[in-house]
Formats: C-alpha cells, structure tokens, sequence
C-alpha cells in the first residue's frame, strides 16, 4: 500500500522560520506546533492501545528528545527539533510496546500506532501548516510588540 501526499505552503513557512524570527524562537514555534499537532496521534494510540494492561495506554506521551547526534537528519540539523509520541519509557515494564505492536511468535500482534499513523497522517500535516502558521504569526506579533514598547 502506498500513500502520497502533496505538500504546499511550506517553503514559505520554512523560510520564515530562517529568516524572519530568532533562531530560539523559532525552535519554541516548532516544539508548540509539534506538540499541539500530535496530541490528536497520542489520543489515537491511547484509545487502540491493548486494555489487557492499562500501564501502555497510560505511558502515551509526545515528549521532545534530544537527537543522540544533532546532524543525523536534515530537520533536526537545520532546526534542531524532534518529537516523539508513543510509549514512553515507564510504559514499557508491563511489557516491551514493540511485542504489544507486532506480536511475537507466542503472542498476535495487537497494533495501535501504524492505524493510528495511517489515520492521523493526512490530518496531521494539514494541522502541522495552519499551526505553524498561526504560530509564526504570533510570535512576530510578540516581537513587535516588544521592538514596540522598548522604543523611546
């Protein structure tokens, strides 16, 4: 099965995000957009999540991560960005998400991320460029605002 998408609308983001807002900023306005955006995913997953042990459901999270090296893709070298959502680490002592996901040879397989990620997917990145959006321009709203009231 394949899935296409057609993206627009984010070159113009992309270059706002460069040159029209501090660096820190814009890394603020990614990690808000991130997480706002794929709350909707870690619901899904939550709501598939095996309900033989609650502690995978309760272990969902969207957490921010630090890339183990910076320059490993070209999103997390350029803005230095990357959000995870799924099983946190504390979820897995009830067993490894992983088994819960794919099954192993004793265990079916009880998926909840992939139908999660294929139902989410078109919607996400529809919401990821009008957050993105709204959030570049409230910052540049706040920085004007600020440029504004330090002026004599």
């Amino acid at each position: 099965m394949t899935i296409r998408f057609k993206l627009t609308g984010f070159r113009e983001l992309e270059r706002a995000l460069a040159e029209e807002l501090p660096k820190a900023t814009a890394r603020a306005v990614l990690l808000r957009t991130a997480k706002k955006v794929m709350e909707p995913v870690r619901e899904g997953m939550v709501r598939r999540a095996p309900k033989d042990s609650e502690e995978l459901a309760k272990g969902m999270k969207t957490q921010v991560v630090k890339a183990k090296r910076q320059s490993r893709t070209r999103f997390e070298r350029s803005s230095g960005v990357s959000v995870n959502t799924g099983p946190s680490t504390a979820s897995q002592e009830g067993g490894n998400p992983a088994w819960q996901e794919f099954g192993t040879e004793k265990m079916p397989a009880h998926p909840y991320a992939r139908p999660t990620a294929d139902e989410e997917g078109p919607r996400v990145i529809d919401a990821v460029r009008e957050e993105l959006t709204s959030q570049i321009d409230k910052a540049k709203a706040r920085i004007a605002k600020r440029a504004a009231r330090n002026r004599p």
